[in-house]
């Protein structure tokens, strides 16, 4: 009985609503005098209207989530500061016999006339020069219990040959300076990466990197964009040039190897997408792209493509392995001894193939690029220049830029929305006129 009374006082309700209300059409419908056919169309025609309104809505309600920005191309050109692209560089290889020495003996107290000094040299160059694709060279090194309880990181950079030359760029105000980065390539040196203590081999785990440093940039009224390395030591260097809100990492392209006695020149030309402040509110899967500053896990407080492929291998090093490589020192987990680097070994052709790993990087908001020109390479054979390595890099000035900004925001679909509700309402009043 109770129920039956609610449902009356809904029916009295639904009665008085539909004969007061002034929404088109409604009034027919609730009005008990109206023939029962007219009252049936009259529901019909309400509900298509509202079907066809509702469809549109939510065909612009797809529109706004799944595409509501749009890259348009800039041409003001004589106003831009260019990013300089970052370099960084990786010793061929990166042990110093002295320093090697006095490791060795400081460690294992092996001098160079005990007949175990090689086999611990070997140890130590075959550690310095880890990447995943060469920890398979580990295999004879296993069954040494001692050598399992040795820091990689620490001994990688004690042994690691010292930086010397001369660095110069374009601004003389400014005195450049390498910083040394742990990357998937071993330990290297890197010049205008911005992230760069965030990746330093002596992090420290939950302390917060500052990155208030910026990174060089170029005004275009600036003819002379350009830095220049010219290393002292004798060896061979692998330069790898990027962009600075990026580093180097397994599946980097092919760098530049610069052998003693040679000089490399070579011209990038810039190509960048940026995006307006005003996006930021959509979410990254609707702009399909990420600043910088934002992070995809609390491990890790930036955002970059290169990153978010180490965060993917760290991943899957953990979960295969139980442990991550010495590269992340960005990151919590066991570190491998050998037995863990020559389990990564096993599965080391995973870690070149993103699809494998379950590794879906989003674009970056602003997307530097540079394209290599054809590198000219002189090889000097005479006096000086024989125990030299010269490496310089220039910037071509772009006069056309990408910017992202936002063509279906929060405004235009509300005003889309209004548009149709009214549209509907108009279809409405159409058919109360002819009714009457």
């Amino acid at each position: 009985m109770r129920f039956r009374s609610i449902m009356d006082c809904f029916c009295m309700f639904l009665e008085y609503f539909a004969k007061n209300t002034s929404i088109h059409g409604i009034h027919f419908i609730g009005n008990k005098e109206n023939p029962c056919v007219g009252r049936i169309l009259w529901l019909i025609i309400v509900l298509f209207a509202l079907s066809c309104s509702y469809i549109i809505i939510k065909s612009n309600w797809n529109h706004y989530i799944e595409s509501p920005t749009v890259v348009t191309i800039k041409k003001d050109f004589r106003n831009w500061e260019n990013p300089f692209p970052a370099a960084t560089g990786c010793f061929l290889n990166k042990v110093d016999e002295g320093k090697a020495a006095t490791f060795i003996e400081t460690r294992w107290n092996i001098s160079k006339h005990n007949e175990k000094y090689e086999y611990y040299l070997n140890f130590v160059k075959t550690v310095s020069n880890l990447t995943y694709e060469t920890f398979h060279t580990l295999e004879k090194f296993k069954n040494d219990a001692k050598l399992n309880e040795i820091d990689f990181v620490s001994l990688i950079t004690n042994v690691h040959p010292e930086l010397s030359g001369t660095l110069v760029t374009f601004q003389s105000k400014v005195e450049p300076k390498w910083n040394f980065i742990m990357t998937e390539l071993g330990l290297c040196f890197t010049l205008n990466y911005r992230f760069a203590e965030l990746l330093s081999p002596n992090l420290i785990l939950n302390t917060k990197p500052k990155f208030e440093v910026d990174f060089l940039k170029c005004h275009y009224l600036n003819g002379l964009c350009y830095a220049r390395y010219d290393c002292d030591n004798n060896v061979s260097i692998a330069f790898h040039i990027h962009s600075p809100l990026e580093v180097i990492h397994a599946t980097s392209e092919r760098p530049l190897n610069i052998k003693t006695s040679e000089e490399c020149e070579v011209n990038y030309k810039l190509t960048q997408t940026y995006s307006l402040e005003d996006i930021r509110y959509l979410t990254p899967n609707q702009r399909k792209c990420r600043f910088d500053d934002e992070p995809l896990t609390a491990n890790v407080p930036v955002y970059s493509t290169s990153i978010c492929y180490m965060e993917c291998r760290y991943r899957l090093s953990m979960e295969m392995c139980g442990c991550k490589p010495f590269f992340y020192t960005f990151l919590d987990g066991k570190q491998c001894d050998i037995t863990g680097l020559l389990c990564l070994a096993k599965i080391s052709n995973l870690f070149n193939r993103t699809t494998q790993i379950r590794c879906d990087c989003a674009q970056p908001c602003n997307l530097i690029v540079y394209l290599k020109q054809v590198p000219k390479i002189t090889e000097w054979d005479i006096e000086f220049f024989e125990q030299r390595v010269a490496f310089r890099w220039g910037l071509i000035l772009p006069t056309t830029k990408y910017q992202r900004k936002i063509i279906f925001g929060s405004q235009e679909l509300m005003g889309k929305h209004n548009t149709h509700m009214s549209q509907a309402s108009v279809l409405l009043e159409y058919w109360d006129i002819l009714n009457l």
